[in-house]
């Protein structure tokens, strides 16, 4: 991933269009990965990611949090309701309708199909063009149920920004943290598994059964395994796995395979 420090982002509201957010994307071509079949690897200023392009999903994603991203959050504010809309990258199919058909007489808020980040809008909106990119098909999304991402995805993305010691309101309500704090949380993530393949509208992408995420700070490491359903609604730190057994488990080294920057 290409270093950059927050402090030198020109931070000036730029067009929320689709326009510009593939004006946006041109500047970061995808290159090939060699992690397994069918995948590619897309590096921008805000995250680097490896997508299996068959799945439609992300096998890792790697980008780092610090002290001086989270003065920017805290000071940019990005409107979500502007900045937050879904484009697919260059060249690829857009989801939204795809999202709007797998979810057709699904009642219960909790359990509808949601369009899951990876490196999460909260986390890289410490630059307006970072909260556009967040939010790209297939290259930092995958179908992740509605309750598990408010969920216990949530309270780790909250988990991350307290590390380095905000102290924004929300959406830090969703956990509580009184421990020491630190200047960078390095992070890593990705789907796992699979519980249904979807095939809606021209589009074939899994529904994994894990999202997984790996947190570093402080010279220690902490893995979280997330089961992709309801049961994954609350509670971050009961899913706690030792390190060792998410590398088995995913039969790769997250920290290998995309290094820290």
């Amino acid at each position: 991933m290409l270093a950059i420090s927050s402090m030198v982002i020109a931070q000036i509201a730029p067009p929320s269009t689709a326009k510009y957010a593939h004006e946006l994307q041109a500047r970061f071509p995808l290159k090939p990965s060699h992690l397994r079949a069918n995948c590619v690897k897309w590096d921008n200023l805000y995250f680097s990611a490896i997508i299996d392009t068959s799945l439609r999903e992300s096998v890792v994603t790697y980008a780092y949090y610090t002290t001086d991203r989270e003065d920017s959050v805290v000071s940019l504010h990005v409107d979500r309701s502007r900045y937050g809309a879904w484009h697919a990258y260059i060249g690829m199919k857009s989801e939204t309708k795809f999202y709007t058909d797998i979810n057709r007489g699904i009642i219960n808020t909790l359990l509808k199909y949601d369009k899951g980040h990876y490196a999460a809008f909260e986390l890289c909106a410490w630059s307006y063009d970072g909260a556009i990119l967040s939010c790209t098909y297939d290259l930092n999304e995958g179908i992740e149920l509605q309750g598990q991402n408010e969920g216990t995805e949530a309270e780790v993305e909250s988990l991350t920004r307290l590390l380095v010691g905000s102290t924004a309101r929300e959406p830090h309500s969703k956990v509580h943290y009184t421990g020491p704090t630190f200047r960078r949380v390095d992070y890593w993530k990705g789907s796992w598994g699979s519980k249904e393949v979807f095939n809606v509208d021209g589009i074939v992408k899994n529904y994994a059964a894990v999202y997984w995420n790996l947190l570093q700070y402080g010279g220690a490491s902490h893995a979280y395994w997330f089961p992709n359903d309801i049961s994954a609604q609350t509670g971050y730190a009961q899913f706690e796995i030792p390190v060792e057994e998410l590398v088995s488990r995913l039969g790769f080294d997250p920290k290998k395979v995309i290094p820290a920057q």
